[in-house]
């Protein structure tokens, strides 16, 4: 398999990444992110998402307060204060009565990230979220889906992918490496029938 496609390799590259070394984040590069995502592609193109930057510092930390991080670590695991993300972008829905739009957020989510990845930011997407504080922190109207957080930041981390032994939960080594499993391409794929 031939791995000189530059979307192919940042694909395979691309982690999600919870531990962000503390440097700015250029706004018109997070401005890019959001240009990437509002060419994903959306069910009969109703384009129901809209996005929210934050790169403030305070609005930061009130997002970080909103998030819940890396369920399967145990003890209860999130960045400390040196680590953390220094912007997020919110995916909003504006319209809550289409169906579809759950995999506009996919597909504008992955443009995101993989964006940030080409650009050799870190990102990790975030569902497990208090909306409510968000949307008080950032005074998003009460009729405004807030659906994900995308936290972003430069890598202060690596993790490694492996083969699925006994469990999908992701895990830390005695390093604090994070370990990923992921299931096998000869395990996934079915040629023409199952």
């Amino acid at each position: 398999m031939s791995n000189n496609n530059e979307v192919y390799r940042t694909i395979i590259k691309r982690r999600s990444i919870r531990r962000f070394k503390q440097k700015p984040i250029l706004l018109d590069l997070l401005k890019k992110f959001v240009n990437a995502a509002r060419l994903a592609p959306s069910a009969a193109n109703l384009q129901p998402l809209e996005f929210c930057i934050v790169n403030d510092k305070d609005l930061c930390l009130k997002v970080f307060e909103a998030l819940s991080w890396a369920g399967y670590i145990k003890p209860k695991w999130s960045p400390m204060e040196n680590e953390r993300p220094v912007a997020y972008i919110i995916i909003l829905v504006k319209d809550s009565k289409n169906l579809w739009y759950l995999r506009d957020v996919s597909f504008a989510a992955s443009n995101i990230v993989l964006c940030a990845e080409g650009e050799g930011l870190a990102s990790c997407i975030l569902c497990k979220i208090d909306k409510e504080k968000i949307r008080k922190s950032l005074k998003i109207p009460e009729q405004i889906i807030i659906d994900s957080v995308i936290a972003l930041g430069y890598k202060a981390e690596q993790s490694i992918v492996e083969d699925i032994v006994d469990s999908v939960k992701y895990y830390k080594d005695e390093k604090e490496v994070l370990h990923v499993p992921k299931r096998k391409l000869e395990d996934i794929i079915h040629i023409n029938k199952y």
